[in-house]
């Protein structure tokens, strides 16, 4: 394989590993993605609550820029639940996300904050909500559905970027 090949098949490779950085969407819901009357919770009522959300989205494919059961990415995915679970309204995009709230130490990760990667070579490309004990869940490009992973995975550890949580009163 020539080295214009393999350039090309590493662009595409990298180019596929985050999720939008900016993108503008008007969205107007086909369905409400609602769990009913339930309110910000705390510690493991948030999990569940949570878990439950992630079950409504999982294996949603990845669409960069959506948002809806026929595709959604990773800011988009937040944006929904912390609407959908908290009636947060949080910026669009992950670079936005990541200046909202305050900053948490990895240490310090609660259910609910958010957690950046680097994923396209820039801070704060990808975006996922922490479920506790190193889970988090989110809608990657790569491998294209919503997903739980765990934090401790090589990929993640090495391109995680920070963390924020997001005042839910």
């Amino acid at each position: 394989m020539s080295g214009c090949h393999l350039l090309v098949i590493a662009i595409v490779f990298l180019w596929l590993q985050g999720c939008a950085p900016k993108v503008q969407v008007s969205y107007i819901p086909q369905q409400k993605r609602s769990l009913g009357t339930e309110k910000p919770l705390a510690g493991k009522e948030n999990v569940l609550v949570l878990k439950r959300h992630y079950e409504k989205w999982r294996g949603t494919p990845y669409i960069d820029g959506g948002m809806s059961a026929s595709g959604i990415d990773c800011s988009g995915f937040t944006v929904l639940a912390y609407r959908d679970l908290f009636g947060v309204a949080l910026p669009r995009t992950a670079g936005e996300q990541a200046e909202s709230g305050r900053e948490v130490a990895r240490a310090s990760l609660r259910t609910g904050d958010l957690v950046f990667f680097n994923t396209m070579r820039n801070a704060f490309s990808h975006v996922g909500i922490y479920l506790g004990d190193n889970q988090f869940v989110h809608a990657p490009r790569s491998g294209g559905r919503v997903r739980v992973e765990d934090l401790r995975d090589g990929y993640w550890t090495k391109r995680f970027n920070g963390a924020r949580r997001v005042k839910l009163d």
